[in-house]
């Protein structure tokens, strides 16, 4: 029998309704009290009794309702939460203040015992990590909420440690979450953004972005800064991960910091962290930093780094690469980065090609992006020949994160499986501001040119055509397009 019993706040209410169920010799196997509720589970009763017990609980001072119900709440919340981290794709433990591991789900089972002399799941933390100074890791983890690396007895694992706290604030365990760093590192960049595993998963067919990675094959490995050089949705988180990966590093962390997303002081706490909390420069002292959209960074924040920098011991050296939209010297001359941190910096650079400029590459990566969407919805969508004709004419001012959520899109609005070019919404290019940014009157003015005749050139891919609909001459046209090599766009 499972009842739930709404009451007065009437002292010693509690014990006048476990005095009833003693007199109806009624076993209590769970109780639940809160403010105005008591929650019972007795053993199974006949309903004859059942119904005369909560007769007789209506007749006691101070309890204004009696109802059945399928299960206590507390008990409900605990199949919530052991439902959730079982379905957890990753390791978890519990553990309480001592240590001691108190709750693991079977991937956390299924990883840890087999390391273990009796093949059972270890009982205390100390049994499960193998490093030295691996509390104060755990520490790190649960006061910084970010990830650390650490050695277990499964192998090196990232841990995110959430800590458990009770009504008054105070430590009462935590949850300990261990992700599979090799698994990490392999996944998909198409969906997790920032994650992959060497250059070899970057989708290509031009020789432009050939050149490119033959370049970071030889600077992954070289032990200075880097800067990567490009416009949005080029890649460049990608190839600095990469670089990570193929570099002595690749065992230590990558910790991306993007500089455009985030206040200055939330920057800061989070690059140098506080008295409580340590940032992710102390966290990751060995292993590589990248600030994306380096020439968002305030230069309070560039002349702290740069002490911090100097300070390092060799022992303690974070590997530092950088992304920005224009190469570093020109956001120094536009007053946006000083000197020193250009000089940091500006030691190995990689020049990453626009879209636009290496058309060869939207077929591959269309393609590549709608295998990877097909399987992330269990869809079997395909490209008709007229929409891939439009995303080839097309000029992606947003590059590849443009093209991947057109397909994402396409895909919402496609009928009977096969995406069409009415499904397309290319309409919306990306604002040219960014591009032009930095750039003289002339090269600025020949940037919109070019992009101004892209987009007409996909909607009237004749030059006679595009003269008349621009109210220009036929030769200017044919000029236009060879100057700024607009046919092998429009093939």
């Amino acid at each position: 029998m499972k009842l739930a019993i709404t009451t007065e706040n009437k002292l010693g209410i509690t014990d006048d309704v476990l005095s009833l169920l003693r007199s109806h010799q009624a076993d209590l196997i769970k109780v639940e009290v809160e403010d105005g509720k008591i929650y019972l589970h007795t053993q199974e009763l006949e309903k004859s009794v059942q119904g005369t017990i909560a007769s007789q609980l209506m007749k006691i001072v101070g309890i204004k309702w009696v109802n059945q119900i399928d299960v206590l709440p507390g008990v409900e919340t605990q199949y919530m939460l052991e439902s959730l981290m079982q379905a957890m794709p990753d390791p978890v433990l519990g553990i309480n203040t001592k240590g001691q591991i108190s709750y693991a789900n079977d991937k956390a089972m299924s990883l840890f015992q087999p390391f273990t002399e009796n093949n059972k799941m270890p009982l205390q933390m100390k049994q499960v990590f193998v490093s030295t100074g691996w509390q104060e890791k755990v520490n790190a983890a649960a006061n910084s909420h970010l990830p650390v690396n650490i050695k277990t007895i499964a192998g090196t694992m990232l841990l995110e440690v959430q800590g458990i706290k009770d009504s008054q604030g105070k430590m009462n365990g935590a949850m300990l979450l261990f992700r599979d760093y090799d698994k990490i590192r392999a996944s998909s960049y198409v969906m997790q953004g920032e994650e992959i595993d060497g250059l070899e998963r970057l989708v290509y067919h031009s020789d432009a972005f050939g050149a490119v990675l033959q370049k970071a094959k030889t600077v992954a490995d070289v032990d200075a800064p880097l800067n990567i050089v490009g416009e949005t949705g080029t890649g460049k988180t990608l190839l600095a991960h990469a670089c990570h990966s193929l570099s002595q590093r690749n065992n230590e962390l990558f910790t991306v910091v993007d500089c455009q997303a985030m206040k200055s002081d939330e920057m800061e706490v989070l690059l140098f962290g506080t008295e409580k909390r340590p940032g992710v420069i102390e966290l990751n002292q060995s292993g590589t930093l990248f600030f994306s959209h380096i020439e968002f960074m305030s230069q309070h924040i560039q002349s702290k780094f740069l002490q911090h920098f100097k300070q390092q011991t060799k022992g303690h050296c974070v590997r530092v690469m950088a992304s920005s939209a224009q190469k570093l010297l020109n956001h120094q001359q536009a007053g946006k980065l000083i000197p020193e941190l250009v000089l940091l910096l500006d030691v190995l650079r990689l020049d990453v090609p626009p879209l636009r400029d290496r058309p060869e590459d939207i077929e591959p990566l269309m393609q590549h992006f709608l295998r990877q969407f097909n399987q992330q919805l269990g869809q079997n969508m395909a490209l008709s020949l007229d929409a891939v004709a439009k995303m080839k004419r097309y000029y992606w001012p947003g590059n590849a994160s443009q093209l991947r959520h057109a397909i994402y899109k396409s895909m919402m609005l496609a009928k009977e499986g096969v995406i069409q070019s009415s499904d397309l919404d290319l309409e919306g290019a990306m604002s040219l501001e960014a591009d032009l940014e930095g750039m003289t009157l002339n090269e600025a003015v020949n940037e919109f040119e070019k992009h101004f005749l892209q987009h007409w050139y996909q909607k009237f891919p004749s030059t006679r055509k595009l003269a008349r609909q621009l109210g220009v001459s036929h030769t200017t046209i044919a000029q236009k397009i060879n100057k700024y090599n607009l046919n092998q766009n429009n093939e």
